[in-house]
């Protein structure tokens, strides 16, 4: 018997075959992806455009399909925070569909962004059909709550050097190109940028990277940042525990 596949979305592309490059839907019945491919919606933001918002009703989760989002919260002192910077088959908002609470952080989009959405009403009444795929949804919930206490741990125990270079590796290894050079980081970020990710200043890191630059450990050129020396940046994150 042949699988009837959705019908391809605005973007361009299968439907099933995303949900399957998915980390939360991996795993899941067949049944189950094509009844939630048959939901999703195609969504499209210019760059630097607010998705949601702290504190907004969390009804709608999203998947990247190009571009970039950044998640953030405010600090005490009124200063962004970068959790997270996530990119294409990604997750926005994926908590708030298994509960009512608002949102935890914001997401704006760091380069033009198209997506796709899907309800917390559709996504939960496919669920209740399918109890087998709570397990795969666990998984990816407690995954993400061990990054972000690793993100907390590191602001407390790591100085600048060691948290930035913590952090580039990070996005290296998530969304890394390897060119000639070395690996391009893969994303096109602001030192600004950089600095809210790790919770310090711009000045700092302006600093740690030019000092980087010079020892030829990456190499920066405006917004794009490429590590020519994985090993010595490595030593420089273990040096900071």
């Amino acid at each position: 018997m042949t699988t009837r596949r959705p019908p391809a979305t605005d973007y361009g592309g299968d439907a099933l075959d995303l949900l399957q490059n998915v980390v939360l839907f991996r795993g899941m019945p067949s049944s189950m992806l094509l009844e939630l491919a048959q939901k999703l919606r195609p969504v499209r933001y210019r760059a630097n455009t607010d998705i949601f918002h702290e504190g907004d009703e969390g009804a709608t989760l999203y998947i990247i399909l190009n571009g970039a989002v950044k998640i953030f919260i405010p600090s005490l002192d009124g200063r962004e925070v970068v959790l997270a910077v996530h990119r294409r088959y990604d997750l926005l908002g994926e908590m708030s569909l298994l509960d009512d609470h608002p949102r935890s952080a914001s997401a704006t989009t760091i380069e033009d962004t198209e997506a796709v959405s899907l309800s917390r009403h559709d996504f939960l009444s496919v669920l209740d059909k399918h109890p087998e795929a709570q397990r795969a949804i666990i998984d990816v919930l407690v995954a993400r709550l061990r990054a972000t206490n690793q993100s907390i741990q590191d602001a407390y125990l790591l100085d600048v050097p060691g948290r930035l270079a913590r952090r580039l590796l990070a996005i290296a290894a998530e969304h890394g190109e390897q060119t000639d050079e070395g690996v391009d980081i893969g994303l096109r970020v602001s030192q600004q940028e950089l600095a809210n990710m790790i919770g310090a200043s711009r000045v700092a890191v302006n600093k740690q990277l030019q000092q980087w630059r010079k020892q030829d450990i990456v190499d920066v050129n405006r917004q794009r940042v490429t590590i020519l020396n994985t090993t010595a940046l490595e030593r420089e994150y273990a040096l900071s525990q």
